[in-house]
């Protein structure tokens, strides 16, 4: 049997290789005919089909549950969106750079919150980790554009906000069921509102965005237990790490050698994540007040 620790490891290894195939995948696909829409209608239906079953989890059909979760669904359709137009007008880099800086804002909303305690040298490891980040880009592929520029800062906004709330809803649903749920209605709201105004999908681009879906499901539910496991802070700090993983492997896999600068910059993640630690605030548990029993 593995630890407690290990199995949150091994999760938040999941949560960022799987994540990190999706907006790859992604870009890769937008080079055809598809349109960001369309791409995201498929991805919608496919990742809502994938993980249906988790309905058979629920032992009675309660309204109560789709309401619990359908502001963080509206929250992930809006990131997902934001995330693929973004991928259009901008290289995969720049995105990159402006997600990076969402567990700043993690942080700052579940501080003020009373969620999480964090470290002396928080800010000091974060900024650190953030230069390091940006010391492994390739600045060669960083483009500019207005409309990219927007759509990724509203996807990092709406990904900040549903990682705060998603760490509470999945402590009640369980992560499973809570993604689960939260793909169900994207795929309901999708079919309904959204498939009606696109296009067909070119049958060259349907098996890569067949696959993004299926990418995106289990990307979700392995991010979503990661979680709850770790909490959203500390999650958003550890993904910071996708990036140098990336370096790593194509060294390793590729034989491409990193540059120093590059090896710099994985140095100061590494270092960065040490510092910027952060402890959750256990909630406080509701006890029923005892009442006082009179002697007849």
């Amino acid at each position: 049997m593995l630890s407690s620790s290990k199995k949150d490891s091994l999760w938040v290894v999941l949560a960022m290789s799987i994540g990190a195939i999706e907006p790859i995948a992604a870009k890769y696909g937008l080079r055809g005919a598809v349109t960001p829409l369309q791409l995201f209608v498929v991805r919608n239906i496919v990742a809502a089909l994938v993980l249906s079953p988790v309905l058979l989890k629920l032992s009675t059909f309660k309204w109560q549950s789709f309401l619990k979760v359908l502001p963080v669904s509206l929250l992930l359709m809006t990131t997902g969106l934001c995330t693929l137009v973004a991928l259009k007008f901008l290289s995969a880099v720049t995105v990159i750079t402006v997600v990076t800086t969402t567990p700043a804002l993690v942080a700052i909303i579940n501080q003020r919150l009373g969620k999480d305690a964090l470290a002396p040298r928080f800010w000091l490891g974060f900024w650190l980790a953030f230069a390091g980040v940006i010391m492994s880009l390739e600045f060669q592929s960083f483009v500019v554009n207005p409309i990219g520029l927007v759509c990724v800062f509203l996807a990092m906004i709406s990904s900040s906000i549903y990682r705060v709330q998603m760490e509470d809803i999945s402590d009640n649903l369980t992560p499973l069921v809570a993604s689960g749920l939260c793909f169900i209605i994207i795929g309901l709201l999708t079919v309904a509102f959204i498939f009606p105004t696109v296009g067909s999908v070119p049958s060259s681009s349907m098996p890569i965005a067949i696959f993004i879906g299926i990418a995106a499901a289990l990307a979700n539910v392995a991010f979503v237990t990661a979680l709850n496991r770790v909490g959203a802070t500390r999650i958003s700090i550890i993904t910071m790490m996708q990036r140098p993983l990336l370096i790593a492997a194509a060294a390793l896999l590729l034989r491409e050698r990193p540059t120093i600068i590059q090896l710099v910059g994985i140095m100061l993640v590494i270092i960065g994540m040490n510092y910027a630690r952060v402890t959750r605030i256990a909630k406080p548990r509701f006890v029923m007040p005892q009442v006082a029993q009179t002697e007849p």
